[in-house]
This record gives C-alpha cells, sequence and structure tokens, in this order.
C-alpha cells in the first residue's frame, strides 16, 4: 500500500527562518504526491543543566522559543492555514487520499523519469576509478590583457 500521509516534525525555533519548514514539507508534498503534517510544538523548553549549542555562546538552560504554526501541505502545493506560533492548538483536517493518485496521473513524474538513467550514472559514479567529465568555458580560462 502506498505512503498517504507523512507527520514531520518542524523542530522551527523563532531564531531559525520561518518559512523554510513550510517550504520543505510543500515541496515534500508534491515531489512524492502525498500529504504532509508539518508538526511543531510552541513554547520554552528548558533543562535542568547547562549545555552549549556550539555557537560559542555561553552555556544555558532553555532550547530557545519553539515557533508552532503546524500546518498540512497537500500534494497540489495547498497548504491548511497554520495554527498558532503561540498558543497550544489541534488541528482536524479532511483530506482526500484519492487526490495523491489523481496528482501523480495528472504530473506524471514518475512516468517521465528515467530511472535506468539515473541507476546506469550512479553505477559508474560510485566506482573508486571514477573521473569526472570537466568542461570549462573557453572565455573563462582566457587570462586578461
Amino acid at each position: 500500500m502506498e505512503q498517504r500521509l507523512y507527520l514531520t516534525p518542524l523542530l522551527l525555533l523563532v531564531s531559525s527562518v520561518s518559512l523554510c519548514g513550510q517550504l520543505e514539507a510543500r515541496n515534500a508534498a508534491i515531489a512524492n504526491s502525498y500529504f504532509v503534517g508539518s508538526i511543531n510544538r510552541v513554547g520554552t523548553e528548558t533543562f535542568p543543566n547547562p549545555f552549549t549549542s556550539g555557537d560559542g555562546k555561553p552555556q544555558h538552560k532553555d532550547f530557545g522559543h519553539f515557533y508552532g504554526s503546524s500546518h498540512f501541505s497537500a500534494p497540489d502545493a495547498s497548504c491548511t492555514p497554520s495554527l498558532s506560533r503561540y498558543k497550544d492548538g489541534l488541528m482536524v483536517a479532511d483530506m482526500d487520499l484519492n487526490l495523491c493518485r489523481q496528482i501523480k496521473d495528472k504530473w506524471g513524474f514518475r512516468m517521465t523519469a528515467r530511472y535506468e538513467v539515473y541507476a546506469d550514472m550512479l553505477a559508474r559514479y560510485v566506482k573508486p576509478d571514477f573521473q569526472p567529465q570537466i568542461v570549462s568555458d573557453p572565455l573563462l580560462d582566457k587570462n586578461p590583457a
């Protein structure tokens, strides 16, 4: 049976780029022709022992404020409105799972893919003696006069 719903944690902190997770979820839904449920909690998580984040800043006990904004992305690139960035919430959404098949049939990604070509190329690239073909622009190689 095909997968039609994929749940993934966003784990976005307020300091992160806010649209990044939403774009990734939407792209995954489109590319894989399934629904993506992007879940992220709200609030600040605090730990009993201080830790460092590897960014050179002093030790701290909080992990940062979580972004929230959970939502669903559909294979046709549509998205539900996001939940709050500041308050807990519950999202219930109707999903037409037939849309997954309809989008696959409409866009035909798998029909036009050349998996055998990709497999041949990959088989060549993973060999230890592989020499890449390097193509350079002759105009860029000229020394300025």
